[in-house]
């Protein structure tokens, strides 16, 4: 089940196409295809926790979900519940673990595509913050909430950024990538918590 759908929900009643608006705005957070996005909610009413009501938008008709009491008592029991281990998955990363079977070039592009990740995480940040800041916000009354979470993923926008031009500096050094510097110093200093960018 995703949470985050029934989470949506419990703010307020959302079409499909607006619930995949709110994923894409927040993707930081939730990975979801838009697919499961828009079948997640039929799936949330199959189990009695939203219902749907048909109505028209022009000649157009569309489905509006709302959550339902049984909804907010499971959305209640999961928030109050202990929290999973985040499940990072960077495409990138992998590629960079296992970059010595691969080419510098290989290693470059994938830190490459780290640092547009960043950068583009940065933007939404801040379009998020710019709509609360003008007025233009989707949930008026939760910008308290809004600054905790976007707090968190401007950090990590700029520690991936930060991040990744320490790397890009670094591995342009190398030969390639089936040799570097001795990584003793490096590995002393991260054994000790701290980061060298």
């Amino acid at each position: 089940m995703s949470y985050g759908v029934l989470g949506l929900l419990g703010l307020r009643p959302h079409t499909p196409y607006e619930l995949a608006q709110q994923f894409k705005r927040s993707g930081t957070f939730w990975a979801a295809a838009e697919s499961v996005v828009y079948s997640e909610p039929k799936a949330l009413v199959a189990h009695g926790l939203a219902t749907a009501a048909a109505e028209a938008d022009g000649g157009r008709r569309r489905t509006r979900y709302s959550i339902t009491p049984a909804g907010r008592r499971e959305l209640r029991r999961w928030l109050s519940g202990p929290a999973a281990e985040p499940q990072f998955q960077f495409d990138a990363m992998m590629k960079i673990l296992f970059s010595d079977l691969g080419d510098k070039d290989d290693l470059l592009g994938a830190i490459k595509a780290m640092r547009v990740w960043a950068d583009q995480t940065q933007a939404g940040a801040t379009m998020i913050t710019h709509d609360y800041a003008d007025g233009d916000e989707p949930y008026p009354d939760r910008a308290h909430i809004v600054g905790l979470t976007q707090a968190y993923r401007v950090g990590l926008a700029q520690m991936t950024r930060q991040w990744a031009d320490w790397a890009e500096e670094q591995v342009r050094q190398w030969p390639d990538t089936h040799s570097g510097p001795d990584p003793a110093a490096l590995l002393a200093q991260l054994g000790a918590g701290r980061t060298p960018w």
